[in-house]
């Protein structure tokens, strides 16, 4: 295989893997945040219902 050919494949398999991880920490975020936001709404406003 040409050596581009190679090297853009690579590049290929390398930015599934950062999309697959991105979308991994885009839902710990998502959740780290609504548990800091029933942690404020409990802790802060001494709401618990939520």
């Amino acid at each position: 295989m040409d050596s581009k050919e190679e090297r853009f494949r690579l590049l290929e398999e390398e930015n599934q893997k950062l999309k697959m991880e991105n979308e991994i920490l885009m839902r710990t975020v998502e959740q780290m945040s609504g548990t800091l936001n029933r942690l404020l709404n409990r802790y802060v406003t001494g709401n618990a219902d939520s």
